[in-house]
């Protein structure tokens, strides 16, 4: 359905990339849930959520890729990247750069976003940060 992955390409141009808040009641269900990293979170609780990634990250990109949609299930994939310029998650910024992947299942209704689950590669991006030994080590 090219309207379902329409919606996903503006959250992640307008909302995630850049940081434009104003727009997710437009785009996001009145009962969204996602399920992150750091729990499940309702609408107000995914701006907070990039929220957070904006102030660690200021120049954080997601690029989407391998977008597919069928009926009102959509999956794709993310890749991340950008700087550690300020705390996140209770870790002083680094100045490190990010390069991870992440990938994604949702659910759209009524034509916004519904359910959402992110996976992450969590491990990976604590490597880069510094904050893991890194594989071998």
């Amino acid at each position: 359905m090219a309207d379902n992955k329409e919606l996903i390409r503006r959250i992640f141009d307008e909302v995630i990339n850049n940081g434009k808040m104003d727009v997710v009641d437009d785009l996001f269900h009145p009962e969204f849930q996602t399920e992150t990293p750091m729990g499940t979170l309702d609408r107000e609780g995914f701006k907070g959520y990039v929220q957070m990634w904006l102030a660690g990250f200021p120049d954080v990109h997601c690029e989407v890729d391998d977008l597919v949609s069928e009926g009102d299930k959509v999956a794709w994939s993310v890749r991340a990247t950008g700087t550690h310029t300020g705390e996140f998650m209770g870790i002083p910024a680094t100045g490190n750069s990010v390069d991870f992947d992440s990938l994604n299942i949702g659910e759209v209704r009524d034509g916004k976003a519904y359910r959402h689950k992110l996976i992450q590669d969590i491990p990976k991006m604590m490597e880069q940060l510094g904050v893991t030994p890194g594989q071998g080590a």
